[in-house]
This record gives structure tokens, sequence and C-alpha cells, in this order.
């Protein structure tokens, strides 16, 4: 009997581990996501840190970056505040009572504040990709003096690209053309990165080959006159060849110089030699006065 009980409980322990073992491992509960710290926009999209909140996933990264380089520039240099937010669509955002992209767009511009006080020059360009519509949306300060402006970059530069399914060449392209009506300022090429073939220069160095070869040319076949005639015009090539080298190479050194001191002064921990703006710098406060442009495509 003894042995009968003893090997009874020696066959539950055995039920029992292998039981344990074969059990499934419970999941571990996954932990709350994170909540943004600072502010709540609801029922507005949160934006982020800087100028451009890219919520339709429309840009690259490389291009979110490049776009926010040059609006940090804009700010930094006339203290006018540009943003860039694009979305699905404005039905995501049910909480709000703006039924039309401009009345979304007016009341997102002053929900964040776009613009420098006391001035309150700020512009804001919201593109709703599933709904078709983009906005640019105009600070109180231009009132409706401006629209016009506004208007041509979305009909001529946004809205073709647009229609071409090319969004991100639309916002770039009309961020570019916001900068330079809205802030007077220029797209300056980031250094080391490539702004397109230096034509002077090229048409330069190549003149001055062709002629070198018409040069040998005339003497091998004994025009000695016309070959002095040659080598005065290589000579004048070589010059401007070598003065167009200078000056390109200055315009770099200056650039790569600017950029450097940028970094060092205003940021340096960014390895792009900005430092973001927008909400992680904090807007001015600003508030729209309804002027603007829409488009659709």
């Amino acid at each position: 009997m003894k042995s009968s009980r003893l090997l009874a409980v020696l066959s539950a322990l055995a039920f029992a581990a292998s039981a344990a073992f074969c059990e499934e491992p419970k999941e571990e509960p996954k932990p709350a996501p994170e909540k943004r710290k600072g502010k709540d926009y609801a029922p507005f999209p949160n934006p982020d840190a800087g100028y451009v909140t890219d919520l339709a996933d429309l840009l690259t990264r490389d291009q979110e970056e490049e776009i926010e380089q040059w609006l940090w520039q804009v700010e930094r240099k006339t203290s006018v505040e540009m943003v860039v937010v694009t979305l699905d669509s404005i039905r995501d955002y049910p909480g709000t009572p703006n039924r039309t992209i401009e009345q979304f767009a007016t009341a997102l511009f002053n929900k964040y504040g776009i613009g420098n006080l006391p001035k309150n020059d700020g512009v804001l360009l919201l593109v709703a990709r599933k709904d078709r519509k983009a906005r640019i949306e105009l600070g109180a300060f231009y009132g409706e003096e401006r629209d016009a402006d506004a208007t041509r970059i979305m009909q001529k530069t946004i809205v073709p690209r647009f229609k071409q399914e090319d969004y991100a060449r639309g916002i770039t392209e009309g961020v570019q053309e916001l900068m330079r009506e809205f802030a007077g300022v220029r797209v300056q090429p980031a250094p080391g990165k490539r702004s397109g073939m230096n034509w002077p220069l090229a048409l330069t160095g190549g003149g001055a080959v062709l002629v070198g070869f018409i040069a040998y040319s005339l003497f091998q076949c004994g025009k000695r006159g016309w070959g002095w005639v040659a080598v005065g015009v290589l000579i004048v090539l070589i010059l401007a060849f070598l003065q167009l080298l200078f000056r390109t190479l200055r315009a770099i050194s200056e650039r790569s110089g600017s950029s450097s001191g940028d970094s060092d002064s205003d940021s340096p921990g960014s390895s792009l030699g900005w430092s973001p703006g927008g909400f992680g710098g904090g807007f001015g406060g600003g508030s729209s006065g309804g002027g603007g442009a829409t488009g659709s495509w």
C-alpha cells in the first residue's frame, strides 16, 4: 500500500510539473503610450517639435529636414514664422466645428499661435491629401492685400504639382515661393549639396580646351598668324576660367564657414547646423486674419 501511495504521489507531481512546463507563458502587459508633454492642442493634431508636421507622410525624412532648415533660417533672419502641416483629412478631427478647409486652417492657425507678436506675420501651409484641398493661411498683419500673392503661389506652383500626385515637389516649391514672397528669403543650398551645374565655369573650361586644340592644329598646318591669335584667345579663356574657379571656391568656403558658425553659436549639438524652432522653440502667439488662398485638385 505504501509503495502504491508513493507511486500515486510521484505521478501527481510529474503531471503537475509537465503541465507547468507546457503552459504558455503569459504576455506581459504593454506599457501605455507615453503622452506628449506640454500643451494639449486637441481637438486639433498635436504638432511636431519643428516647423513641419507631416502627418500624411508626404515628405521623406531628408525633404522634411531640408524644409525645417529653410524655415528656421527664415525666422532667424526675418522673424517671420512659417509652418507646414499635412493631414489625411480634416474629417479625422470631428471634435472641431470646422467643416471647410478655410475654417479649419484659421482655427488651427490660432490654436497653434503661429507668428511672432506684435507684427503677427505668420504663414501656414495646410495640405489635406484625401480631401484634395490645400490652404495658405496668413497672419492678421497681411490683411486681404496679400491674398492675390497667396493665390498665385497656390494655383501656379502648388496645385499643378498636386494634380500630378507629386506632393513632395508641390510642398517644397510652394515653401520656396512663400519664403521669397512673404519673407524675402531665397533658398541657399546647404554646403556639400550639389545645386546644379556651374555653367559659366564649365563653358569657359570647355572653350579653353577647344581653342587649345584649334591653336595646335593651326601651328601644325603652318598657319602661325592665326595660331597666335588662337593662343591669345586661349590665354583670355584660361584667365577667365581661373577667375570663375576662384569665385566658386570662395563662395563654397563662405557658405561652409557660415554653416559652421551657425552650428557653433546656435546649436552646438546639431549635426545639421540648425536648431528646431516652431513648437520646439515656441511660437509667438500670433493669430490669423482670415486671409490667404485655397486650392483643390
